[in-house]
């Protein structure tokens, strides 16, 4: 239930895009988090400090991007909220009494200690690979935005899938910009989830033989 909530706005703002456009996804996406935040916290009676860095990142850069009309802020908030994640987890194993991820799940996994530094090395390093594959995605899409607009006359503000490519100068790197942005918006929603599933699949694995219970 819980991994579902984490992704109910990247959920959302998948579906919007497709039907609405990239704009209309940054409002519902930053509506979600905020439903997201507080299903949290009437659940365990706090804010989770993930969800208040997602949601701070997302309103900082989401509004600046909404402002300029410019995705690129958007886009590379997903490396910067990764490599945030994987600082701290990495950082927490020598910062502290515990790993962070101890001190979260350590009332519920009785663990030796050198699983708990295992897991937090393999979310971290796990972290960074999906900021650099966010990267790649975002390099391709806005490679392919300028490439676009600095061939054409086109309002660079304007929403790439309200584009008819047909009918534009340049329709092939038409074409090719929506294309790329709709990639990153795929990867936004299943690299994310399939790469963190990965991630529950090797702690399910590595701390299986220490729980007695599935």
């Amino acid at each position: 239930m819980k991994f579902l909530l984490d992704f109910f706005p990247i959920v959302l703002f998948f579906i919007v895009y497709k039907t609405m456009g990239l704009y209309a996804a940054i409002y519902a996406m930053i509506a979600a988090t905020a439903v997201q935040m507080l299903v949290s916290r009437y659940q365990t009676g706090k804010f989770e400090n993930t969800h208040l860095v997602t949601f701070g990142l997302l309103v900082v850069l989401g509004g600046v991007t909404l402002a300029l009309r410019d995705p690129a802020f958007l886009m590379w908030k997903v490396s910067a909220l990764y490599v945030v994640f994987a600082a701290v987890l990495i950082i927490s194993i020598w910062v502290g009494k515990k790993p962070l991820l101890e001190r979260m799940l350590g009332k519920e996994l009785d663990l030796p200690k050198i699983v708990w530094r295992q897991m937090s090395w393999i979310w971290g390093l796990g972290f960074v690979g999906i900021a650099l594959v966010n990267a790649y995605y975002v390099q391709l899409a806005l490679s392919a935005r300028d490439a676009l607009f600095g061939s054409t006359d086109l309002d660079p503000k304007i929403e790439l899938t309200e584009l008819d490519c047909v009918a534009t100068t340049m329709p092939d790197l038409c074409n090719i910009a929506q294309q790329t942005e709709e990639s990153w918006v795929n990867f936004k929603l299943f690299g994310t989830m399939g790469l963190t599933f990965i991630l529950i699949i090797i702690t399910v694995i590595m701390i299986s033989k220490y729980t007695k219970q599935e």
